[in-house]
């Protein structure tokens, strides 16, 4: 990704900002996921096949966008960054999607997240014990 289209989302994130409220929503009101991934990280392939199983499992569309996309506006139910690392991409893509429940790995300004599943250290958790973790709560929320 060029450093101008980085510039670029960080200058107009305002102005493609959601405005829909967002909140905790249980599982049966989730028709369909947007999840922000790392293209570079190496379990992201096993885990895209767990993502789709549980999603597929629960009638749910599964969509996955990572920095490379030109178009980061998404709409959906369930928004879900599993990327290790902060990043301008993944700030836009939180902030301009539509969805109704924003989880991310850390918080990003403005709360833009309603639920964060932080790493207990420095060096972020496998993909996939974020995803467990984070598909843990969903199962959970009543």
């Amino acid at each position: 990704m060029s450093i101008f289209t980085k510039i670029k989302r960080y200058l107009t994130l305002n102005s493609h900002r959601s405005k829909v409220p967002t909140g905790i929503i249980p599982l049966r009101q989730i028709k369909s996921v947007v999840v922000f991934v790392d293209a570079s990280d190496q379990g992201l392939e096993p885990t895209k096949l767990q993502i789709n199983k549980f999603f597929g499992d629960n009638n749910i569309r599964v969509r996955y966008v990572n920095a490379s996309e030109k178009n980061l506006r998404t709409e959906s139910d369930l928004f879900i960054a599993l990327n290790g690392h902060k990043s301008v991409d993944e700030h836009y893509a939180a902030a301009a999607s539509t969805a109704r429940f924003k989880i991310g790995r850390h918080q990003l300004g403005r709360q833009l997240y309603d639920c964060v599943v932080a790493d207990p250290t420095e060096e972020p958790v496998p993909v996939a014990t974020a995803f467990d973790i984070m598909k843990n709560l969903i199962t959970h929320v009543q």
